[in-house]
């Protein structure tokens, strides 16, 4: 049992690898905003990323965190592959990222609905990027 978790850590170089593009990365401007023209209302992340390196980006891994008025984490979410184009070098593109909520189960949320009167700031953080063939 101990042998299989050791073989299946995928070691120092590939966490090294999975975190190299985040640098060439940056988060120009960040946003969000409520729809309340659809029922149930829902919070979209507007965000625009800017492509410094030399490669294209396809997707990336971010991590969002709220906090309320005194600073403290109110949650905090990682958000998976929601590019829906690509980043060529040297450019920016903006996105809306739709925040899903779950009724059922809180813990799913992407936007802390149920806390939303506690959310006083929110913070954006690149985990890691994928990307192109040149």
């Amino acid at each position: 049992m101990i042998s299989l978790a050791l073989l299946s850590y995928p070691g120092p170089e590939a966490a090294m690898a999975a975190g190299e593009g985040v640098k060439d990365i940056e988060v120009a401007e960040s946003a969000i905003d409520f729809d309340r023209d659809e029922f149930p209302h829902f919070a979209c992340l507007r965000i625009e990323l800017k492509n410094n390196g030399d490669k294209s980006i396809t997707n990336l891994n971010l991590e969002v965190s709220y906090y309320d008025a005194e600073g403290y984490t109110v949650k905090r979410v990682i958000l998976k592959d929601r590019l829906t184009e690509a980043i060529p070098p040297g450019e920016a593109r903006k996105y809306k990222i739709r925040l899903n909520g779950d009724v059922f189960n809180e813990r799913n949320e992407e936007y802390p609905y149920s806390q939303r009167g506690e959310v006083d700031d929110f913070d954006v953080k690149i985990l890691n990027v994928k990307f192109g063939r040149k």
